[in-house]
């Protein structure tokens, strides 16, 4: 019986160690499964064409849809907040034809749904590609979409709010009412392929972006190209912006030469710009 016993301990502690094991991402099989998913779409006409797309994004629209807004909540662990902001990252993106062959590959930034029936907020630049052959969007656990309409978007401020074709019962985000200099925030994005990264930092500043004017956030939690699109979130898994720009500075610059990376300065799109999706009335 004692024996038995013992064996029975050792077992429950092997089958707990297994249920804690991590998830291994394997980022070549998410590009794979984007592609492969995103053509299959393509190859039954869902959704808008590439074409119909950009010109439904380049003609500024704006929309009467109420964007919700919700107060700050209680913070979230750690390990649940990346699987609640992770199990709303979308990938979004496109196939295009390349120079050497003529198969479709994909090229995939990111998104966040802030509905369960496929509202969905990227980037303007995310969808602004001329060679673009199709445009799709999929999750985490491999569900992909066709893009069904261009609800609102607009170049000035990098953004634009989408909807997903057939889709329903998704797990989302909320949007925050407010961040302010100093919190905490995270993002779950894909820096340079590696999909669903979880970083963290604090909002650093907001300001007026030069060329376009306008407002913008600044935070200290890295990200990447091919980040674009993802959301910043607060401590308990609500939307504060989107991931848009680094710009890298150096302590010398000159003749195209940069020595001495000092810092990268994390730009994002910031509430305020996603409000400015919404019609004035």
């Amino acid at each position: 019986m004692k024996h038995f016993r013992i064996g029975l301990l050792v077992f429950a502690l092997v089958a707990s160690a297994i249920g804690n094991e991590p998830e291994l991402i394997d980022d070549r099989t998410v590009l794979r499964n984007f592609e492969s998913r995103v053509r299959a779409l393509h190859e039954k006409s869902a959704g808008l064409s590439a074409p119909e797309l950009r010109r439904k994004l380049r003609s500024d629209p704006r929309t009467d849809m109420a964007l919700e807004e919700l107060a700050s909540r209680a913070p979230l662990p750690r390990p649940e907040l990346y699987q609640k902001t992770k199990a709303a990252t979308l990938l979004v993106g496109h196939l295009y034809l390349c120079d050497d062959c003529d198969k479709l590959h994909g090229s995939a930034a990111g998104g966040v749904l802030i509905s369960a029936d496929g509202l969905a907020l990227t980037n303007f630049h995310v969808l602004d590609f001329a060679r673009a052959r199709a445009f799709g969007a999929m999750t985490a656990d491999g569900k992909a979409f066709a893009i069904d309409e261009i609800i609102a978007a607009s170049r000035k401020h990098d953004v634009a709010l989408i909807r997903l074709k057939d889709a329903d019962g998704l797990p989302f985000l909320s949007l925050a009412d407010q961040i302010q200099v100093g919190e905490p925030v995270f993002s779950v994005s894909h820096p340079d392929s590696h999909y669903f990264t979880f970083t963290s930092g604090m909002v650093s500043r907001y300001f007026i972006q030069p060329k376009t004017r306008a407002p913008r956030l600044q935070i200290t939690a890295p990200f990447a190209r091919g980040s674009s699109g993802c959301a910043i979130v607060n401590e308990s898994g609500q939307v504060v912006g989107l991931v848009s720009a680094t710009n890298s500075i150096y302590y010398t610059q000159q003749d195209r030469r940069q020595e001495d990376f000092q810092m990268t300065v994390n730009t994002c799109v910031s509430l305020e710009s996603i409000r400015a999706l919404v019609r004035n009335p």
